[in-house]
């Protein structure tokens, strides 16, 4: 219902201006997550993807788009071990973290002097798959938080053919599924049986609870540099953070750092 008002309401864009943007860089991950490890899990990655689609109008902005990164995480160094009674010799693996956002949102701007503002919603899905490896055992965890969050966003310009961009969202309502205190319960398995990724999927997230700023805290924040280039083509660097705090049924703390190149083509 949220998805289709704020489609409704793009209607209401004017003088519409489109930019398909992508960027591409590597991230860094700080993860503790009590349910696993006491442990807080580092890791950095190049594997780092964004994808986003923006209208603006003279009065409203409609943004969507999609954020990958994958990490391999680890509170250790590599070591070999010895597997009894078989006496192999096998080496550690990291554990791997696999992070997917999609996020669709809506805002209305206003010009304040150089600064030009942009204040609205966004419907934030956040996506994680954890594989943890502990020598001869691995578990599989995850968090999914699918999220309303208002958002702000400030450009000014830059120099002759540059401007900035600061940008802020925190969720107030979520929907939030995350792996259980055994990691591995009855639930779980009965919910992972079908063999089927995306009915597995379905059931996890159909498992979670609806929860506020009280259990969830979440922040995402960015600030960005771009370049127009001719008439048409943007060029820049963007750096994103996010915070995520969660404490049912143990706490979860996460810290994670983008930095990325972005080239956008308006059309």
């Amino acid at each position: 219902m949220l998805v289709a008002a704020f489609i409704g309401m793009a209607g209401l864009l004017s003088g519409q201006q489109n930019t398909l943007s992508l960027g591409l860089g590597g991230s860094r991950i700080d993860r503790q997550d009590l349910i696993f490890s006491p442990f807080v899990q580092s890791g950095t990655s190049a594997s780092h993807f964004d994808l986003r689609w923006e209208r603006k109008g003279s009065r409203f902005v409609q943004f969507a788009g999609i954020r990958y990164s994958g990490f391999s995480a680890s509170r250790f160094n590599a070591f070999q071990y010895t597997t009894k009674p078989d006496a192999a010799v096998k080496t550690t693996l990291p554990h791997a973290f696999t992070f997917v956002k999609l996020e669709y949102g809506l805002g209305k701007t206003w010009q304040s002097g150089r600064f030009t503002f942009s204040g609205g919603g966004v419907l934030e899905n956040n996506v994680q798959a954890l594989n943890y490896q502990y020598g001869e055992s691995s578990f599989f965890g995850y968090f999914m938080a699918f999220s309303l969050s208002p958002r702000l966003d400030i450009t000014w310009p830059a120099g002759k053919n540059g401007r900035l961009n600061a940008e802020i969202s925190f969720p107030l309502l979520s929907w939030v599924a995350r792996s259980p205190y055994l990691v591995n319960d009855d639930e779980f398995i009965k919910n992972a049986s079908s063999h089927s990724g995306l009915r597995t999927f379905a059931d996890l997230a159909g498992d979670g609870k609806l929860q506020f700023p009280d259990q969830l805290q979440q922040l995402n924040a960015g600030l960005g540099y771009s370049r127009q280039l001719g008439a048409r083509w943007t060029a820049g660097l963007h750096y994103g953070f996010q915070f995520v705090r969660h404490t049912d049924p143990l706490t979860l703390l996460s810290y994670q750092h983008d930095l990325r190149i972005q080239i956008g083509r308006r059309f």
